[in-house]
């Protein structure tokens, strides 16, 4: 793999008596999008928790850009990588744009570009006409975007702020998204929505890995999978690859039907009742 990537060796995660993650390995190239798929209990979030530093393996490592992960401190990977949780709530008020100018403070910028910074987040999140709105009163869906926000200022490129969304160069390499069900509440034009900024900000270095269980999404968004199963890595490779129907039957015990689209030569994924 190149400098610029995660490597997962011989991961075990054991709390108690229950195993959560069994001698995983696999690898993570940025400037592309990996997806995290498997069933309720499979080991996702546990992986991305080790990832992101969130939680301490009972074996194995990570290698984070060739060096092990726990060599780094936490502020210094804060100005690496943000991370999505799947929970993400606030027991005070504030205000959205409060809320975003916290993820703009981990890297300590200048006062106006962490404005522009600002401005350019709520602006890929849909959440400028929110900006002053109290947190606490907002949907579902809008918190979520408004937490994204958050996240996406730690590692905004400092090249702020438009030219960002408009593609080229690779103003995000070395960095890292970490996303834990991110669709969760949101409606399916801000999913769609950030699914192309996700796409662009990976061409421009970005490293994305997320975990999903839409496996119709997944098609359509990721670059390489990693299924697990059991706590194990069932299958992992390029989406072509992975999300083949065999292979979606054995490890998530899902009927679908795949199809190889055309235009875009990805597979389209469509889960069958019957």
């Amino acid at each position: 793999m190149g400098s610029h990537a995660i490597q997962v060796q011989s991961l075990s995660v054991v709390r108690g008596h229950q195993t959560l993650l069994n001698q995983v390995s696999c690898g993570f190239e940025s400037g592309n999008i990996h997806i995290i798929l498997g069933q309720n209990g499979a080991g996702k979030s546990t992986l991305l928790n080790c990832l992101s530093h969130e939680i301490m393996p009972s074996q194995g490592h990570v290698l984070w850009h060739g060096k092990p992960l726990d060599s780094f401190s936490y502020r210094d990977l804060a100005q690496q990588r943000a991370v999505l949780s799947q929970s993400n709530e606030l027991a005070f008020s504030f205000t959205v744009q409060a809320l975003v100018s916290l993820g703009v403070e981990v890297k300590q910028r200048p006062k106006e570009q962490a404005k522009r910074v600002i401005e350019s987040v709520l602006a890929v999140c849909d959440m400028t006409h929110l900006q002053h709105r109290d947190y606490l009163t907002l949907s579902g869906g809008e918190k979520k975007r408004a937490q994204l926000a958050r996240v996406l200022a730690q590692i905004w490129p400092t090249e702020v702020c438009e030219s960002v969304q408009e593609g080229g160069g690779e103003k995000f390499l070395g960095k890292w998204l970490f996303l834990d069900e991110w669709t969760a509440s949101l409606d399916i034009k801000h999913q769609q929505r950030l699914a192309r900024y996700f796409k662009q900000w990976a061409s421009q270095g970005l490293g994305i890995i997320m975990v999903l269980h839409d496996i119709s999404l997944a098609a359509q968004l990721a670059d390489y999978c990693c299924l697990l199963k059991d706590g194990k890595v069932f299958a992992a490779g390029k989406v072509t690859t992975v999300l083949q129907a065999p292979i979606l039957k054995q490890a998530l015990e899902m009927n679908v039907r795949v199809e190889m689209d055309e235009s875009t030569k990805r597979p389209m994924v469509y889960p069958m009742l019957f």
